[in-house]
């Protein structure tokens, strides 16, 4: 009696498996970075609408110097121990100012940001942007001010309630130091390894690109399921593969600034900018804030001032941030670095002049956060992290109607069997 011969496995039926794996071994932890990531690009809109926003100011003027901002900031306290570290204008008139404070102690704690800014990743080091509000670190304040009445607004120990919730959970998993941040970006890298087994999946036979892009009327239970899948994966690809590129960017910085540098060759700009130091200079007097702000103005006239940071140790450079009329929230801004010991200016890093690699790096927090490019691209990040589920539900069912299917398949063969035994045994 011949034999079978054993079926051989496709390249298709192993990347299938492996797709399929990948997907459901990973399925629970995607889907929580999928929505707590869709609930984050909104999260602060949540807040106004709840009334957990920051307090508007209300005074009407020109803003106040950043020295005197940081007085006012020091007084309202009433604790002489505590030293400056950034200090931020507004970036609309009716927002507060802020002023950051930290405890000697804990001055290598360079302040976290709010609001999707550029921050490198691994670091403590401050973000480009918006309000530098509290670092996960106990012990530090920022103190909310009316920039034209130094009026103090409001005075906050910590990011705390849901949203600090969902920014820790979808940026490090609750999972103190670097540990959580890299088992995040290798959650990313199996989005990106999904996103491209799936396209190749999906690559329909000539003849049938039509219906590779849609749902086919009257689809039910595993066709259903299948249409969906593919039709939601090939529409969101571009997006889906761009906002979890800068996932992965986020949590390894390094090896993603290299890997686009030797592409497109540019500065560090994360050890640049982030990571600068001078050469102590012994008995020279700091330079104050204001100072470092006209320094930095002289290099570029045409931009005004949004945030300082101050130089907490005798080797670090001052940070100024500058941006120009029409800036838009969340875009990269122009960073000059100060030595403030010799109060001159060593570096300028402005968006006009980055190389292509340089742009590309600043760019990546705001394209995951979906905030610089406007209201619609924000939606499209939003629906990235929505998609994610529906991405889980549909590969869930296709491998539980397939498993069930054969599994009955197998019971009826069976069944057969046993039946055409039993005749078989009658007869005789």
């Amino acid at each position: 009696m011949p034999t079978s011969r054993p079926q051989r496995r496709t390249v298709r039926y192993w990347l299938q498996q492996f797709h399929l794996w990948i997907g459901l071994i990973l399925l629970l932890p995607l889907v929580m970075m999928g929505v707590t990531g869709a609930v984050l690009v909104y999260g602060h809109d949540i807040e106004h609408l709840l009334g957990q926003g920051e307090p508007a100011a209300k005074a009407v003027g020109e803003w106040r110097a950043p020295g005197e901002l940081i007085e006012a900031a020091k007084g309202a306290t009433g604790d002489a121990g505590r030293i400056p570290i950034a200090v931020r204008w507004p970036i609309q008139v009716g927002e507060p100012a802020a002023v950051r404070l930290s405890r000697p102690g804990m001055a290598n704690e360079r302040p976290a940001f709010r609001g999707g800014e550029q921050r490198p990743q691994g670091s403590q080091q401050p973000a480009q942007g918006r309000v530098p509000v509290q670092s996960p670190f106990a012990g530090s304040l920022q103190v909310l001010i009316d920039p034209v009445s130094l009026q103090v607004l409001e005075t906050q120990q910590a990011m705390t309630g849901w949203l600090r919730f969902f920014h820790d959970l979808h940026g490090h998993l609750f999972i103190a130091g670097g540990l959580g941040r890299e088992l995040v970006g290798w959650l990313g890298v199996a989005l990106l390894v999904l996103g491209c087994s799936g396209l190749y999946l999906w690559w329909p036979r000539p003849g049938q690109w039509k219906a590779a892009f849609t749902i086919r009327r009257g689809a039910r239970g595993l066709r259903l399921h299948r249409d969906l899948h593919g039709a939601m994966g090939i529409w969101s690809l571009a997006l889906f593969m761009l906002v979890n590129f800068t996932g992965v960017y986020l949590s390894f910085p390094q090896q993603i600034s290299s890997a686009v540098n030797a592409i497109w060759p540019g500065r560090d700009m994360r050890a640049a900018m982030f990571q600068a130091r001078v050469e102590p200079v012994r008995g020279a007097a700091p330079i104050t804030v204001d100072a470092a702000v006209a320094l930095a103005r002289a290099q570029v006239p045409d931009a005004r001032f949004l945030n300082a940071f101050l130089a907490i140790r005798p080797d670090q450079a001052v940070r100024v941030g500058l941006i120009r009329p029409g800036h838009v929230e969340g875009a990269p801004i122009i960073t000059v670095i100060i030595d403030p010991g010799r109060q001159k200016v060593i570096d300028v890093f402005d968006p006009r002049t980055m190389t292509t690699g340089e742009s590309i790096v600043a760019w990546q927090r705001a394209l995951h956060y979906g905030i610089g490019l406007g209201g619609a691209y924000k939606f499209l990040v939003f629906v990235s992290g929505v998609i994610i589920p529906v991405f889980a539900v549909t590969g869930f069912l296709m491998w539980w109607i397939k498993r069930r299917n054969r599994r009955a398949g197998e019971r009826a063969k069976q069944a057969i069997l046993l039946s055409a035994g039993s005749a078989a045994q009658s007869a005789d």
